[in-house]
């Protein structure tokens, strides 16, 4: 068997596959890891990750699974020899692990909570210290986290009076309050795989302590600046959730995502229908045939004319993917009343700014519906300009100097961070690439497609947040992202239109998207630099989006939401008697007629800034931040 270079190809033929996801991401670390390493074999990495006595039966074993499918274990052990080898290695602290990737990717091979890799092991006796002990920072929150999940663990397996699961809840549960709270920050701040790896843990958490979290989680969804993220958390809750909390995780998941609707409206970002994957995931015992409440939401967000394509298509496709998946006994009226939509988004009456984006769902959903798939993998060729261009730009990726056998792969998950309508598949695209490590040349195609389409708002906007979402913070993503908000903010034509007229809704939306992306991706840890360099070029437009009022200010809210979230992340500390632009327009935001953008600029104010002008971090909040008591409701 081989014990050199793995040279079987890396599809990706389906995305809702995790296994195949999986080995893309495998083989892509691994190319990664021998360009780095040339004196290394896969026989070599292999038996030094375990997978066998000696090189040949290791190497077998590794080829097997990037032929078929890994194990748990295998991904851990990976995600130890990898982490090992590449440790100080450059670009590639940002990939994260394998097990982190398998936890995020759909539950589709039975996979739970217990025994989740990311809880290492820790002595009972040094629980209690780690959890009374300031944590330093993120990382100490999550050796924090993976110490009190161990001790469930340990205490699940066991179960016996004393040392279940309940006593080692009443034994840290001022402890795990704390915690969580700690948790939330790290995973609502901007994207990295620290932030995965907290959202993962929170789940985890949960499913063990969920009568104790739902609280704190509910209250965070609905009163934090940043609690629109906290819907993903609860969605690897119920991934994770155990035959124990069927019944009480039932009910009050059923009342979130009643809310959701409401929620939406007060959201810092409802664009990225975030609520619509929580429904999406529920299972069909919860949501059953005669009372299916799941369906009612979705049809609701996908008839919705004031949310975005990106809502109305993850809603729609996702009807269809619970029909098709769960063969729901009602799949023909599903069926009709879909084909009803596609009708009213191929009318141009219903959204003129952005009538090529409803066709593309349109087109897309006639073509899973036609086949009875549940998710696009191929595309329909609809012949418009704008899709020529995605293809002229995953084209760009033959002279990327990707090896042969991770190309098509590369270019597949590509066209799905672009024309994928089902907003799950088209994130975890994205994530797989991340973790694969081959994200420079994704981004360079990002960008070429971002010159190419100059028409497309819907189009730019998928682009831009697939790009802020890489964790590239590069210079030149930092050019593509701020030439593109800049693009974007003066097509509005403020200075054509009067106060009180509205530009293009489409418009607006790409001013929001290119402000997120900008936050996401420069608003982390080592990117300060770039971070300052983007927001100065940005200047004007966050000067004028924290100065408008009046109508325009309504108008503009979710640009200024966006705006307020950038200024956030952003901050940086200066010399003393001067002031940060942030706190500058912060505290101009601060008294926005939005009560969304007033509510996140009063929440960084009061804990962000210090009196000799240093920046704390975001995690500073646990213990500094204040709450307004007219919080958005």
């Amino acid at each position: 068997m081989p014990t050199g270079r793995e040279r079987v190809s890396h599809d990706v033929a389906d995305i809702t596959s995790s296994a195949q996801l999986l080995r893309y991401a495998a083989a892509g670390q691994l190319e990664q890891l021998m360009r780095q390493r040339p004196d290394l074999t896969q026989g070599d990495i292999a038996k030094g990750a375990g997978f066998g006595a000696n090189q040949r039966n290791a190497g077998s074993a590794l080829s097997a699974g990037l032929r078929r499918e890994f194990t748990a274990s295998q991904l851990s052990k990976l995600d130890d020899i990898i982490g090992a080898l590449l440790a100080t290695a450059p670009d590639t602290e940002g990939t994260g692990g394998l097990s982190s990737l398998d936890l995020r990717l759909p539950a589709d091979r039975g996979r739970t909570v217990r025994g989740t890799s990311l809880a290492v092991h820790v002595p009972p006796s040094w629980t209690r210290a780690i959890l009374r002990d300031p944590p330093p920072g993120e990382a100490g929150v999550l050796i924090q986290a993976s110490a009190l999940l161990s001790a469930f663990t340990a205490a699940s397996q066991m179960d016996k009076p004393g040392i279940s699961v309940a006593s080692v809840r009443d034994r840290y549960r001022n402890e795990l309050e704390q915690l969580v709270r700690r948790l939330i920050l790290i995973y609502v701040a901007p994207p990295t795989s620290v932030n995965n790896d907290a959202h993962i843990m929170l789940g985890c958490l949960a499913s063990y302590a969920f009568e104790q979290m739902k609280g704190r989680l509910e209250a965070e969804l609905r009163y934090s600046p940043l609690g629109f993220r906290v819907w993903r958390a609860i969605t690897k809750l119920v991934t994770f959730s155990e035959p124990e909390h069927a019944d009480a995780l039932t009910a009050w998941i059923r009342r979130l995502v009643g809310y959701s609707e409401e929620l939406r409206k007060r959201s810092l970002y409802a664009g990225r229908s975030l609520d619509l994957e929580l429904a999406i995931t529920v299972p069909a015992s919860w949501s059953p045939p005669g009372d299916d409440w799941v369906a009612e939401a979705l049809r609701v967000r996908m008839w919705n004319n004031d949310a975005t394509i990106r809502e109305r298509g993850t809603a729609a496709m996702g009807l269809w993917q619970r029909a098709i998946e769960q063969d729901r006994p009602n799949r023909k009226d599903t069926e009709e009343d879909l084909r009803r939509l596609i009708a009213s988004f191929r009318d141009p009456g219903t959204r003129p700014d952005a009538a090529a984006g409803l066709r593309w769902v349109a087109a897309t959903l006639e073509h899973v519906i036609d086949r009875q798939v549940p998710v696009c993998n191929d595309w329909p060729d609809i012949g418009e300009p704008w899709f020529q261009h995605v293809q002229q730009a995953a084209d760009e990726l033959d002279h990327a100097a990707i090896p042969d056998h991770l190309l098509a792969g590369t270019k597949n998950l590509f066209r799905h961070m672009i024309l994928q309508n089902a907003g799950v598949y088209r994130r975890q695209a994205i994530e797989t690439v991340i973790t694969s490590g081959w994200t420079e040349p994704i981004a360079w195609a990002l960008e070429a497609l971002l010159r190419k389409e100059e028409n497309e708002a819907w189009l730019r906007v998928r682009a831009e947040f697939a790009l802020g979402f890489l964790q590239r913070p590069s210079r030149q993503v930092e050019a593509a992202l701020t030439n593109a908000c800049l693009d974007a903010f003066d097509r509005l034509n403020l200075s054509g239109i009067p106060d009180d007229v509205p530009p293009p809704r489409s418009h607006v939306t790409e001013v929001q998207a290119s402000l997120f992306a900008v936050g996401d991706c420069f608003g982390v840890t080592g990117a300060e630099e770039r971070a300052r360099t983007a927001r100065e070029t940005l200047r004007d437009v966050l000067t004028t989006l924290a100065s408008v009022e009046g109508d325009r200010a309504r108008i503009l809210r979710r640009a200024a939401r966006a705006a307020a979230y950038v200024l956030t992340v952003t901050a940086h500390s200066v010399e003393p008697g001067e002031k940060d632009l942030s706190q500058e327009l912060l505290e101009k935001l601060s008294h926005h007629p939005d009560p969304v953008t007033a509510h996140l600029s009063r929440w960084a104010l009061s804990f962000r800034f210090t009196p000799d002008r240093r920046v704390r971090p975001l995690l500073a909040a646990a213990e500094h931040a204040k709450y307004d008591d007219d919080v958005p409701r």
